[in-house]
């Protein structure tokens, strides 16, 4: 297991040194305290991180390259023969009413048959 020792050097600047064993890196640091007069050194041990790698692709276009005018894609023409449409059921407009608590709530004639509370339910917009 690699190991590091953090110091400053001599013109105050951080420094480090890397040792193959944590002996080495001690017998460093005694050197450093007792023949350079360093008391500020540490020492890190150092494990393998692991990382990996995946593909990215990033698209860009530049804008010089761009057309004029913006592409519009023509409808597929597929030939259905002419159906006359089916006629419109008229809905009436959703009204208002005040509940209990003073919030409104919308009521709309949605449903064909009103749910069993008597209330006609507006489903997935309700809340």
């Amino acid at each position: 297991m690699e190991h590091v020792v953090f110091f400053p050097g001599p013109d105050a600047a951080p420094g480090f040194r890397r040792f193959s064993s944590l002996d080495e890196a001690v017998r460093f640091v005694e050197h450093l305290r007792n023949a350079e007069g360093v008391a500020e050194a540490s020492v890190h041990m150092l494990t393998p991180v692991p990382v990996a790698f995946r593909a990215y692709y990033k698209v860009e276009v530049s804008p010089g390259e761009m057309p004029a005018e913006p592409f519009v894609a023509e409808p597929f023409a597929a030939e259905v023969p002419e159906q006359p449409a089916a006629p419109v059921e008229p809905v009436a407009p959703p009204m208002a009413q005040d509940v209990a608590d003073g919030s409104a709530r919308v009521d709309a004639a949605v449903d064909a048959e009103p749910a069993a509370n008597g209330k006609r339910s507006l489903g997935f917009f309700a809340h």
